[in-house]
């Protein structure tokens, strides 16, 4: 390294120590920037390595085998399809097993399990059918049922069973009439439910409270969904699975839920339900599929597939998955398995601290390399270098940082500027009408209602407009430290001027941007926020304007008349 020697002392050229600062500056940065990213941490969503790190080994395949040995064949089957369509390891030892199962008790895997009053009804009502409803719609076997439910103390058992007197129905037929076998079917097998003690206390009090209402002349719309549920369960479930998806179950809603998703699809009902085995409650589960309908299915997939914990993670947290190919990338990477490793466990600890930390990093990685750029530019000149104010372009620079801090946390947390669409499952009739057909994309466009959207885009676009305003204080405040006389200062207001307004452009530019992702259908912020950032433009604009370059150029103004004078 050449030096310079003075007196004895060696100094380093300037040239080269602005080469080192700028070396120094570019790799903290890039240090810092790279840390920022390989951090699994996220507002409104889990990253897949914290599911990852959360689960441990998938216990699909060795929960199937402890349903087994305990002779509930039917969901340790369920579990095994759920395993198979998720292609694990050792799946095909489970099949054998069960295999093994059904050879050596077929009327027990018929069942699905060892109950000895279901096995009582069975074998007096012998039925081909391997689902629970193929054998309720059979007369002889609701007679069996129904001998064994009149004969309960339980209150609640006979209030149900009053509800097979009920004539005025929406969906179903009386059970008098000639179509009333589904709705006899239904009643029959909550009423069995509910004796059998398979029902969570809650969900039986919400059972019991509803179908004493509808004896009493309330509407039987809620009770006849209940029933379809139930029936559509039923109608591809046998015993041994029916109750055991139905013990996690707290309420109608909750029921109405995972029954809505678990039909959808062959390979949602193993999915739903091995998920609700894994789930602390029936409760979180459902309130995740209603949240997040598009994309729960595929996530709930993945906690099942990394295991019970990494599942229970997901509903505790209720937000969406978020799998980065970057991350992923350098995951593989020897060289940044251990350092990825252990800001999983941090971020699975600590999840909020974790978020801290990312931006902090952020922040300091993008200001590292703004003071890199900065030492990149050429010596100013003569002229220009009297005009320098130390500290100003300091300040400057952590302001910009700041601005795109905001930037990045908009533009980089998936699922930020995306609203959870809620599905509610509930019965409902509308008849259309022709006005309808004409107001319906009207109210979509004017919808006024204030999302998550529409505050995060009102809160981006105050950020921006404050960070703005503090860069124009810094450039007022960097020409009111240069030595230069009133004249030359007022002329370098006038300069400034495009910079004084900026606000105003960055407002109109914010407005038009939101009204054409509206109408293009992209996110939609909403018409309130479209608007507000205009708003904001000339708040702070008029704000910087009358209160801050106003006073200072009348104040030039007077020095530069006095100095004529």
């Amino acid at each position: 390294m050449p030096l310079i020697y003075h007196k004895g002392i060696a100094y380093v050229p300037t040239n080269l120590m602005k080469k080192l600062k700028a070396i120094t500056y570019f790799l903290l940065g890039s240090a810092s920037l790279l840390s920022a990213v390989m951090t699994p941490a996220y507002l409104r969503s889990v990253d897949s390595g914290v599911l990852r790190t959360a689960g441990g080994k998938p216990e699909l395949i060795s929960e199937g085998f402890s349903l087994l040995r305990l002779e509930k064949s039917g969901p340790a089957h369920l579990l095994f399809q759920s395993a198979r369509f998720n292609a694990l390891d050792d799946v095909k030892e489970l099949e054998e097993a069960l295999g093994k199962y059904r050879s050596q008790d077929p009327k027990g895997f018929q069942q699905g399990d060892s109950d000895a009053l279901m096995k009582r009804f069975l074998d007096s009502n012998p039925s081909n059918s391997r689902f629970v409803l193929g054998w309720m719609v059979a007369s002889n076997f609701r007679k069996s049922v129904l001998n064994h439910l009149q004969q309960s103390n339980r209150p609640g058992v006979q209030t149900i069973l009053k509800n097979r007197n009920l004539q005025s129905l929406n969906v179903f037929y009386p059970v008098a009439s000639a179509g009333g076998q589904l709705f006899d079917s239904a009643l029959l097998l909550i009423g069995l439910l509910y004796q059998e003690d398979h029902l969570s206390s809650e969900f039986g009090q919400q059972v019991e409270l509803l179908a004493a209402q509808v004896n009493l002349g309330k509407d039987t719309r809620h009770l006849e969904a209940m029933c379809l549920d139930i029936l559509s369960l039923s109608k591809r479930m046998n015993w041994g699975q029916l109750t055991t998806f139905i013990q996690k179950v707290e309420s109608v809603e909750t029921l109405r839920t995972l029954t809505h998703h678990a039909m959808r699809s062959e390979e949602m009902l193993p999915r739903v339900f091995s998920s609700l085995r894994f789930a602390e409650s029936g409760g979180l589960l459902a309130e995740y599929l209603r949240k997040f309908p598009e994309t729960a299915p595929g996530d709930i997939q993945l906690g099942i597939v990394h295991g019970q914990e990494a599942l229970r993670h997901l509903l505790q947290r209720q937000e969406p998955v978020f799998v980065s190919s970057t991350r992923e990338r350098l995951r593989s990477y020897g060289l940044f398995h251990t350092p990825s490793a252990q800001l999983c466990k941090l971020t699975l600890r600590m999840p909020m601290f974790a978020l801290l930390i990312k931006y902090l990093l952020y922040l300091f990685g993008i200001f590292f390399i703004l003071r890199f750029l900065h030492q990149l530019k050429p010596e100013p000149e003569d002229a220009s270098e009297q005009m320098q104010v130390d500290g100003i372009g300091f300040l400057r620079q952590q302001i910009l940082a700041l601005v795109f801090l905001v930037f990045v946390i908009v533009l980089g947390e998936p699922f930020l500027a995306q609203d959870s669409k809620k599905v509610e499952n509930t019965t409902t009739w509308r008849f259309p009408v022709m006005q309808s057909a004409v107001t319906d994309d009207v109210e979509s466009i004017m919808e006024t209602k204030i999302t998550q959207i529409t505050i995060i885009a009102l809160v981006l676009f105050f950020l921006v407009q404050v960070c703005t305003y503090a860069l124009c204080l810094v450039k007022l405040k960097e020409i009111k430290k240069q030595e230069a006389h009133s004249r030359l200062k007022l002329r370098l207001l006038d300069n400034e001027e495009n910079l004084f307004d900026s606000g105003l452009y960055l407002g109109l530019g914010g407005t038009v941007l939101s009204l054409v992702m509206l109408a293009l259908g992209i996110v939609k912020p909403g018409l309130m926020a479209a608007y507000s950032s205009t708003l904001f433009g000339i708040i702070f604009v008029s704000a910087l304007k009358i209160f801050h370059v106003r006073p200072y150029r009348r104040k030039l103004i007077v020095e530069n008349e006095t100095e004529r004078a």
